[in-house]
Formats: structure tokens, C-alpha cells, sequence
């Protein structure tokens, strides 16, 4: 997936997913409604209160990543085997149980009530990227269309899955379109189920391309619709898309919904700073502040009890570190407890899942008890 802002729109998708999927390093911030607010400035963010952080197992290697945990705690994401390579597992306490896809280097990339996981792999005799539901120790294949690779996102209670089709740059010649420009953008997507084929979510008008990364128990999607700018976007369930507000900086993008519709993502401000934000239900954006010493700063879910979880770059000894994060209210930052940093992420639940970073940037899976 090309950038944003001036790079191809796939890239910064990739980059956002290349967290999960390739090096599974994403983290996550948490903005509480009804939380107490912070009060006066603070130099660097505070330790996150009631917070307790646990380490998950491996297949027997050292490193791993947590990436989604759905409302019962039960988490996924990815642990290395004896011999340092990493599979696509399940955690349903601290031991893992390794997913069977079918495919080779499958990240699990959300999970739902139901114990329902989505993610991507590579078809080896394809030599091309696949997306894939695991459910009751059987995967099932995503359905796409000839020339096109399935990228789904996430996934809701009733087993609706949204992402994105993508253009197939690594499989056969023959299979690809020869129409130049053709398949330079992404297409959003919903699969009412796992068997079905994927409905196109259609960009704003104007625009060439789009990538949905949520969907709410209803079935609208949010994400980003791809043109001149990326511009936020929520699809209702009968595929209208719907813009919303941006904070002038020409780019942003929808990750995460709660119960009530509300959605949150992040978004660039005309200084070109990547803020963390939050829409309400008639599409106005808040802008929810980035962290004292960060650059940048995204929100990627609103639990229960409506803290808000994301991620924030730190500038640390001369350099940047991907931290997780919380924040209470606008402007009031906490960083999940870890002795070394951590990167998380978050599902319908009151938990935050992700690794605790060692002294040699080694990632070890983790979770982390929020909010009680």
C-alpha cells in the first residue's frame, strides 16, 4: 500500500498495516469519556493508573506481537516457534495455540466475539498475498477478483469483514491487467461473510480509490477515501459513503467505531502533524492532542467504558519510539506501563494487546488489564 501526502495511497496503509503484518509493531492510545481529566501541563505523559500488564507465551522462540483481543479477552496475533519463525497464533489465556491457514507468514489482524480471525498470508504457489477467516481450527479464503489480492481489516459480531482489494503486484504476469493505471488504486470492500464475494464500498465522488479498516456491529465501515487528498469516510450498511471532517492537513482516515457510532482514526493538520482525533455521530472532528514530546500520535479504538486506545511516536534519546498510549480526555496523554516501551493494540473490550519492547528492541507479546 503506497503512502499518503504525496506518496502512493497503498504505501502508508502498508506502513500503518506493516505494524502488524510484517514486523507487527502498532501502538495504541485511550481516551476515557466520563474518565477524570488530567489536570496541568506536563513535560513527558504520566504512567497510565489501573493498568496491569502480563506477558503472553511463545511457541517456543523468543519473540512475538499481540495484535487484536476481542470483548471476551480471547487475543491473536503472532509468536515465534523454536527456530525463530513466527506463526499466526491464539491466546485463549498466556499459551498460545498456533492457527492453521494454509498459507506461510500469516498475521491475524482482528478478531470478534465469536472467535472469528481475520488476517493475511502468502499463497506460495501463487506467490501472491491472500486474506483469510480462521473459524473452528478451519480457514476459509477471502474471495477477490482476478487481478486483485483480499486485505481485510477487521471484522464484527456478526461476521461482516471490511478492508480493502489490492492491486496483485507480485503474482503472475498473465493475471494481471494490462490496461496501464488500471489497478494502481485499492478498492474498500465488504464481505458479508466469510464464503461471500466482496461488494465495493465506492470512493467519494472525484476520488480513484478507497481502504476501509472498521466496521461497527451494523455493518458501516469507516476508513479513507483516496484522491488528491485522503479524506475520512464512513460507509453505511447500504454503502453510502459519507466524509468527514479533517483538520485541514489533507489527509485522514478512520480506524475504529464504538456502540454509539462514534469513530476515531487521526488525521493531518495544516503544519503537516499527524493528530490523534475523534468524530462524532453527525461527523465533527475533536481533536485529541498529541502526547508532550511526540510527533505524532493515532487512535485505533474506543472500549466499554470509552477510553480511547492509540499510538504515539516519542522523541527518545535523539530518537523516536512507538509507544502505547491512553488518553482521559483531549490533551491529557498516559503511557500503558512498561519498563522499556511498548506497542498495542485494541479491541471491543476493556483489554490492550501488544509487546513490551526489551533492552535490544526485542518484542515480547503482552497484555494489558485496563480500565476496571
Amino acid at each position: 500500500m503506497r503512502t499518503h501526502r504525496g506518496r502512493s495511497s497503498q504505501a502508508r496503509h502498508r506502513t500503518d498495516r506493516a505494524g502488524r503484518v510484517a514486523a507487527a509493531v502498532v501502538v495504541v492510545a485511550a481516551v476515557a469519556t466520563g474518565a477524570s481529566v488530567l489536570a496541568g501541563p506536563a513535560t513527558r505523559p504520566l504512567l497510565a493508573a489501573s493498568c496491569d500488564v502480563q506477558a503472553l507465551g511463545t511457541l517456543g522462540g523468543r519473540f512475538g506481537n499481540a495484535t487484536a483481543v476481542n470483548r471476551q479477552g480471547v487475543t491473536v496475533g503472532i509468536a515465534d516457534d523454536a527456530k525463530g519463525a513466527a506463526q499466526p497464533v491464539m491466546w485463549l489465556g498466556t499459551t498460545p495455540q498456533r492457527l492453521a491457514t494454509g498459507l506461510s507468514g500469516s498475521v491475524p489482524h482482528a478478531i470478534n466475539a465469536a472467535d472469528q480471525v481475520v488476517g493475511t498470508g502468502i499463497d506460495q504457489a501463487a506467490g501472491s498475498p491472500a486474506g483469510w477467516v480462521w473459524s473452528h481450527s478451519r480457514a476459509t479464503r477471502l474471495r477477490s477478483v482476478e487481478d486483485r489480492v483480499a486485505s481485510p481489516e477487521a471484522i464484527n459480531d456478526r461476521g461482516v469483514i471490511v478492508g480493502a482489494l489490492a492491486p496483485d503486484e507480485g503474482g503472475p504476469a498473465e493475471a494481471r491487467s494490462k490496461v496501464p493505471g488500471e489497478n494502481d488504486h485499492e478498492w474498500a470492500v465488504r464481505w458479508s461473510s466469510a464464503s461471500s464475494r466482496p461488494v465495493v464500498l465506492t470512493p467519494l465522488p472525484g476520488d480513484q480509490g478507497a481502504h476501509a479498516f472498521a466496521v461497527d456491529g451494523a455493518g458501516r465501515a469507516g476508513g479513507v477515501s483516496q484522491g488528491t487528498s485522503f479524506t475520512p469516510v464512513v460507509w453505511e450498511a447500504s454503502g453510502q459513503a459519507r466524509a468527514l471532517a479533517t483538520l485541514g492537513g489533507g489527509y485522514g482516515v478512520v480506524r475504529g467505531f464504538d456502540a454509539a457510532g462514534v469513530a476515531v482514526g487521526d488525521a493531518v493538520r495544516a503544519d503537516g502533524a499527524d493528530h490523534p482525533v475523534m468524530w462524532d455521530v453527525a461527523g465533527r472532528i475533536t481533536d485529541l492532542g498529541l502526547p508532550p514530546g511526540a510527533r505524532s500520535a493515532k487512535a485505533e479504538a474506543i472500549l466499554p467504558n470509552g477510553v480511547i486506545v492509540g499510538t504515539a511516536e516519542l522523541l527518545v534519546d535523539g530518537g523516536t519510539r512507538t509507544q502505547a498510549m491512553q488518553w482521559t480526555a483531549p490533551n491529557a496523554a498516559r503511557v500503558l506501563p512498561s519498563a522499556t516501551g511498548a506497542a498495542a493494540n485494541a479491541g471491543g473490550s476493556t483489554t490492550v494487546v501488544g509487546y513490551r519492547a526489551d533492552g535490544a528492541g526485542g518484542r515480547h507479546p503482552a497484555r494489558w488489564r485496563c480500565g476496571r
